[in-house]
């Protein structure tokens, strides 16, 4: 560039001072293409909270018949009335 490192931190000094130099933000319509797609993010994370609680609850529904089919009650009933075992073929 041809420019020493003092000349420029002069420059941007000179400009500063004098009001050109201004912060750059970005345009507004990449502000609200952010916003929308924070929505949507937080739109789909919602869904996916609710999938993992219906995830969850039919899980332990699962674990609980599960429990009761193995407790020794339900293996008793099933010798004494049925036709033997209930995991063998």
């Amino acid at each position: 560039m041809g420019i020493q490192i003092t000349d420029l931190i002069k420059m941007f000094i000179k400009q500063g001072l004098h009001g050109s130099l201004k912060p750059v933000s970005p345009p507004a319509h990449k502000l609200q293409n952010y916003e929308s797609e924070l929505t949507y993010l937080k739109g789909k994370l919602f869904i996916m909270e609710q999938l993992m609680s219906e995830l969850q609850l039919k899980n332990e529904e699962l674990e609980r018949r599960i429990r009761e089919l193995e407790s020794p009650d339900v293996m008793l009933k099933t010798r004494r009335f049925g036709s033997g075992r209930i995991n063998k073929p």
